[in-house]
């Protein structure tokens, strides 16, 4: 589905948290997307909730594929990447900054990447 503008309906999420979680992910990953009917979910109540759920929308048609793949791991609760804390040796996504258990930060060696 577009939007007459170029912009291709992705995900319909379930709340504004999810969308901004996916939408996020997406970026991380050079793929631009924008959140439509966020400022519905305040009307919730007013308005049919199946038209107020968030939407998430790419903004290049281009990135449909890799988006498409990317949503997959997302709703599968797959992560691109883990490293292993070199303290504690605890695995831990990609996204942590810092080891879940320990704290600690990760060095270079301790990635690794899953395809």
């Amino acid at each position: 589905m577009t939007d007459g503008l170029g912009k291709l309906k992705l995900f319909t999420a379930g709340d504004i948290i999810e969308a901004h979680l996916l939408q996020a992910f997406l970026r991380s990953q050079g793929v631009d997307a924008v959140i439509k009917n966020e400022s519905l979910q305040t009307g919730l109540g007013e308005l049919p909730f199946v038209e107020s759920w968030p939407e998430v929308w790419l903004i290049q048609a281009r990135d449909w594929d890799k988006a498409h793949q990317l949503l997959a791991g997302f709703i599968s609760g797959e992560t691109i990447g883990e490293w292993s804390c070199p303290v504690c040796g605890e695995r831990n996504p990609d996204t942590f900054e810092l080891c879940w258990v320990c704290a600690k930060v990760p060095t270079d060696e301790a990635y690794e990447f899953r395809a």
